[in-house]
């Protein structure tokens, strides 16, 4: 996911020191760029994920930068406790199935006095633009779904917070964002996510959903060429290891 028009975000980041760093579910490393850039300073970064695939984009990615790349679980991660001073994850709350290991793994890791940063799209009252994405999303989640990844759909603004008051988190504060300003039609970007579509797709080739799932994916990337794409609705929540 493309974060830089999340400005919003990008400001509140920017009051803050980050220290020693962890973005858990790197992925390609999105989130974590946007991070580096956001917050007023950071000493050291690292990312952890448990795909393989989604690694190696990121350690393209961070090349030329002192980040630490490391394949691992999130709910059974090798660094030692209290070691980091921020934790972010952005998008990965809907990808963990069980939760409460998730939440216990990041409060041991991070400093007492340290920063959780939340951030999670909203399953919710989406515009036309908005919807494109959210179609694009879904495909790909029912995709990783027959491949045996758990991914569900995004969670409604009602059920992240009924998530983080079980957390065990200190709540600091946290906001409702989305993007105001880009191109809908930006043609790299769609054309980024329409070969992510693809070849997600052909991870199925031989089963009997492939082309039911080939389908559905033109369908999508006709509708991105056609109407363009913007990012749903974030809720960011900035939260503290419980006392």
């Amino acid at each position: 996911m493309n974060y830089n028009n999340m400005h919003t975000l990008k400001c509140r980041l920017g009051n803050y020191d980050a220290g020693s760093l962890l973005d858990i579910g790197v992925g390609r490393g999105d989130f974590l760029k946007f991070a580096i850039h956001s917050f007023r300073t950071w000493r050291s970064a690292a990312g952890i994920d448990i795909d393989p695939q989604a690694l190696r984009i990121a350690t393209k990615e961070f090349s030329n930068t002192p980040v630490i790349l490391i394949q691992g679980s999130a709910l059974h991660m090798p660094f030692t406790d209290r070691y980091f001073d921020t934790v972010t994850m952005s998008n990965a709350l809907h990808h963990i199935e069980n939760l409460p290991p998730l939440f216990t793994e990041t409060s041991r890791v991070c400093n007492f006095r340290g920063l959780i940063v939340l951030n999670e799209m909203l399953n919710e009252s989406h515009s036309q633009l908005q919807e494109t994405y959210m179609l694009y999303h879904r495909l790909s989640a029912d995709v990783d779904n027959q491949l045996g990844h758990f991914h569900r759909e995004p969670f409604t603004l009602k059920e992240l917070l009924s998530v983080i008051k079980t957390s065990g988190f200190d709540m600091v504060e946290y906001f409702i964002h989305e993007e105001t300003t880009g191109d809908y039609l930006d043609r790299d970007e769609i054309v980024a996510m329409s070969e992510r579509l693809r070849l997600k797709v052909q991870l199925l080739k031989g089963t009997d959903y492939y082309y039911f799932y080939d389908n559905k994916a033109r369908e999508i990337i006709n509708r991105l060429a056609g109407t363009g794409v913007q990012r749903p609705r974030h809720i960011a929540f900035f939260l503290r290891p419980a006392a």
